[in-house]
């Protein structure tokens, strides 16, 4: 039986904070969870373009309905769950739907697991020429019990491709943070580190924030302009849906709010990302496509997006070095925040004209292309 594109019976599958700590999940481990999740909005936006919703608020009730085999009623599921536990957590809940054959949007397992691990995903984009801050990764089990020196930093980096020029004091700043983490969690103002004393002090200290992969990643600080590129679509048919520039306030300035309590430097921190008010901590401002460095940022965005084979929507945040000759992968987004007024990708749309709503049939319509022919849009 053919079903209309408008009367799809969708499975949401999202995380409640509050079930998560009925469960007993300390709260260091659920702390990104309380980050406005966009659950509601996406449950309204579904309803309004006339599909039917499950809500599925934690990965026990998913487990258990999987197993009961009612995933083979669902036409779709929404996947917006990030995960909790795990050096892969952003991939278990695709897993799970690839093992019962249920048709998803975003990523696959595979690149799900990859992107949340910054070093190998630099690995495969400099295989792919896409350029990237020059990185070395500090592996942090083979000396957990250790006081961090300059000796354990050679020793840990020791094979690294950049470690002998990176770690050369003529390559300072670097910059460092927990190898696969999200929300920019770990990142701090300590982060920036001028000496191999600061890198030192920055790894005993972030080591405390590396949930999963006990690894820190320590690249080459870029001091040039910063760019986070919205992509819709998957493969040949992604497209840049827009692009715009964060600008960092200064305090000292007289640009920000005094009794904002954040850490002043020009890149996202734990403290600021996890704030309600971030608006007072930056500006997000469309970028003009006209300029070529703009262009130049899309340009790699696009190519980084289908190198690691990103799906339906998300983010790649761009930053150049200090020339502005190099536009460099910081990071790809492939399950990118969706709460409405809030994340960047909802922000990329209206900045470019177009709605929540809009946004969401442009994922779901490109989701549905891998779904059986009856379903898609």
């Amino acid at each position: 039986m053919t079903r209309s594109k408008s009367n799809l019976l969708i499975a949401l599958i999202y995380e409640d904070p509050q079930i998560y700590r009925d469960l007993g999940y300390p709260a260091s481990h659920i702390s990104h969870l309380e980050v406005c999740t966009p659950a509601e909005d996406v449950i309204v936006t579904l309803h309004r373009l006339g599909h039917r919703v499950i809500p599925i608020p934690d990965v026990q009730m998913l487990a258990r309905k999987l197993g009961a085999g009612e995933g083979a009623q669902w036409d779709l599921a929404v996947n917006i769950a990030v995960g909790v536990y795990g050096a892969a957590r952003e991939a278990q809940v695709p897993a799970m739907l690839e093992a019962f054959g249920v048709p998803f949007t975003f990523s696959d397992t595979a690149t799900m697991a990859l992107c949340l691990d910054k070093g190998k995903t630099k690995m495969v984009l400099e295989h792919y020429g896409i350029p990237t801050s020059p990185f070395a990764i500090i592996n942090l089990d083979r000396h957990p019990d250790k006081l961090i020196t300059p000796n354990i930093i050679n020793s840990l980096t020791k094979g690294s491709k950049h470690a002998s020029s990176l770690l050369d004091p003529a390559s300072y700043p670097l910059f460092a943070k927990p190898l696969a983490e999200d929300t920019s969690k770990g990142i701090k103002q300590i982060s920036v580190i001028h000496n191999v004393n600061q890198l030192c002090q920055a790894v005993e200290e972030l080591r405390s924030s590396t949930r999963a992969i006990p690894a820190i990643l320590v690249e080459k600080f870029l001091a040039g302009r910063e760019f986070t590129v919205g992509i819709l679509g998957t493969g040949d048919d992604a497209w840049v849906l827009g692009v715009d520039e964060i600008v960092w306030k200064d305090q000292l300035n007289g640009d920000r709010d005094s009794d904002v309590d954040v850490d002043v430097v020009p890149f996202a921190t734990e403290k600021a990302k996890t704030r309600e008010d971030w608006d007072g901590i930056t500006d997000e401002i469309p970028a003009n496509r006209a300029d070529p460095l703009v262009e130049r940022a899309c340009t790699v965005a696009l190519r980084a997006w289908r190198a690691i084979g990103c799906r339906d929507g998300g983010r790649v945040d761009i930053r150049f070095d200090a020339s502005a000759g190099v536009a460099n992968v910081l990071e790809i987004n492939p399950l990118a925040g969706l709460k409405p007024e809030w994340a960047q990708l909802p922000t990329i749309a209206a900045h470019n004209g177009m709605s929540f709503q809009t946004l969401f049939e442009h994922i779901l319509r490109s989701a549905l292309k891998r779904a059986p022919a009856q379903w898609r849009m």
